[in-house]
């Protein structure tokens, strides 16, 4: 039996303590026909620790029967544990999605005095995929939600892969800052921050938008006003549906930063077959900001820099897939695969959250 399964089976109450603290197990595995018939998984805390095994704990159909016996959960074929996994997809994200709304509540009240003492509550928005076994293409989608206060995601969802990049796939919460790449800095998807009473810091491409210059209604040619000098310059803009002014802040990348981002819209025309554009090129030098945020708090050079914090999103996404394995996706079957992808996010969770307990006791 493989090290990490013997992990997952360690400290077992401890794990059924913390998930049922936010979700009734029982009643929730019955709801959702996650469990219906008892003869051989009897409670809803078995079947959780099987799919455990199946996600986080990287074990096969067979090896996850095997470790049951041991646990003396049930004697099961690798085929029963096939037909019970693929039934706890809606399950595992109702468990997933209360672990992740205590954790939302816990930094919201930690907050408070931060808020009250000016200091901005960003959220850090983005979405990776995961590809199946032998693919090459996006089968599925994580999309999440980032607090770089905590250092830890406070949103996870899963979707299919056709399922683009949206804000609406993500728990909003009035009074955050959300900070975004391109993927989602469309009118609609401003539009929905703003309307969720979010702060917004999002990066657009030269195309993207069509922006409205603030006095008089006409065409703001984003091209015409890119920065002479290395200082950041903005200009006040009008979205199309939106009564609030926004500001428009664009800074000349480093020329190292150039050079890369130039290859990386290079190669996308050649795979596309396309022509790429003077404009694609020339933009390729510039990072265009649009934000919500009132210049008087966050000066142009602060709205960079909280951009500039994405890193931190990125870099939890390579723990997920590097350090937890997520994207070792091993069933091609959709309602297997999807039941493994949440029990490996329910696993980081747990693993997260208990080491941050652990962490807070004094040596």
């Amino acid at each position: 039996m493989r090290d990490v399964a013997s992990a997952v089976l360690s400290d077992w109450d401890e794990v059924v303590a913390r998930v049922e603290a936010v979700v009734d197990l029982e009643a929730t595995a019955r709801g959702t026909g996650a469990l219906r018939r008892v003869r051989k998984v009897r409670r809803a805390s078995d079947l959780l620790r099987l799919a455990l095994l199946y996600g986080p704990g990287r074990l096969s159909l067979r090896e996850a029967a095997a470790a049951a016996d041991e646990a003396g959960i049930a004697e099961l074929s690798d085929k029963a544990v096939l037909g019970r996994l693929r039934r706890c997809g809606a399950w595992l994200e109702l468990i997933l999605a209360r672990l992740l709304a205590a954790r939302r509540g816990a930094a919201a009240s930690g907050d408070e005095a931060a808020a009250g003492a000016g200091a901005l509550r960003l959220a850090l928005v983005d979405g990776t995929v995961i590809c199946g076994p032998g693919s090459q293409g996006a089968d599925w989608r994580v999309h999440a939600r980032y607090d770089p206060a905590l250092g830890r995601f406070v949103d996870l969802a899963v979707s299919s892969g056709r399922v683009g990049e949206k804000l609406q796939h993500t728990a909003l919460e009035a009074g955050t800052t959300l900070v975004v790449d391109r993927g989602y800095a469309r009118a609609e998807q401003i539009r929905t921050a703003l309307a969720a009473g979010c702060g917004f810091v999002g990066r657009i491409g030269w195309r993207s938008l069509s922006l409205r210059a603030a006095e008089g209604g006409t065409r703001f040619e984003l091209m015409a006003h890119l920065p002479k000098g290395d200082a950041p310059v903005e200009h006040l803009v009008r979205l199309h549906g939106q009564p609030d002014l926004l500001r428009l802040v664009i800074v000349r990348l480093p020329p190292k930063s150039v050079a890369a981002a130039a290859k990386r819209v290079a190669r996308r025309a050649s795979r596309s077959g396309k022509t790429m554009q003077a404009g694609t090129r020339i933009a390729a030098g510039y990072l265009m900001l649009l934000t919500s945020l009132p210049a008087e708090t966050t000066p142009a050079e602060r709205v960079v820099a909280l951009y500039r914090s994405r890193w931190q999103v990125e870099l939890g996404f390579k723990r997920l897939k590097t350090l937890g394995g997520l994207a070792d996706l091993p069933a091609s079957d959709p309602e297997l695969a999807r039941s493994w992808l949440l029990a490996q996010l329910i696993g980081a969770v747990l693993t997260e959250d208990i080491a941050t307990s652990m962490a807070a006791i004094p040596p």
